[in-house]
């Protein structure tokens, strides 16, 4: 059996670029932990479908997707805010920002500015601009993904991609309520 027979082949990444797109899902990533700053948050990941542009994926020709996280951060330093302003052209207050419903941004067209990371095998949203006046926002028949870690739906995160799951599964939230319910014995202890 050979490796390559049983490696999955990698997505090449989408062209550096600026693309039309929609936002397809919003999802709930709950408090991770950060290597780089070494503390909890809570993260949500953005995904946006980009307009004309697919993929194989399992032998299937399916819309082109990319992704983005974010910390649930209320400062107006924060890469949401900002990203979430520059989207919807419009600067919050703060208790305008507070109170903003990020579910409703699925559906939302944009214009994302797309970056290949330094070893040129991913692609990175760097940007994201409103769509100019007088565009005709574009739409998708791409089912919407709206995933809340406080109302758990098993049928909803089993549609989750694996790699989405993954990350879930790292949440503080989703540790506490899987945790074993067994005490774990180590033989020979």
């Amino acid at each position: 059996m050979r490796i390559k027979d049983r490696a999955k082949p990698k997505i090449p990444p989408v062209e550096p670029g600026v693309y039309m797109a929609v936002c397809v899902g919003v999802i709930d990533l709950g408090e991770q932990y950060s290597e780089k700053f070494k503390n909890y948050s809570n993260n949500v990941k953005l995904v946006w479908e980009l307009v004309g542009e697919t993929c194989t994926i399992d032998g299937e020709e399916k819309p082109r997707q990319l992704s983005k996280d974010f910390t649930f951060s209320t400062s107006k330093k924060g890469k949401l805010r900002s990203f979430l302003s520059a989207w919807n052209g419009k600067d919050y207050t703060d208790d305008e920002f507070q109170n903003l419903e990020i579910f409703d941004q699925v559906g939302k067209a944009c214009q994302l500015q797309v970056s290949l990371s330094e070893n040129k095998e991913y692609s990175n949203v760097t940007n994201i601009m409103a769509l100019p006046k007088g565009v005709a926002a574009p739409t998708t028949d791409t089912p919407p993904i709206l995933w809340d870690m406080e109302h758990w739906d098993d049928a909803v995160f089993d549609m989750l991609p694996a790699w989405t799951q993954e990350q879930i599964k790292k949440s503080t939230e989703y540790q506490k309520e899987h945790a074993p319910a067994d005490p774990v014995t180590v033989e020979g202890a």
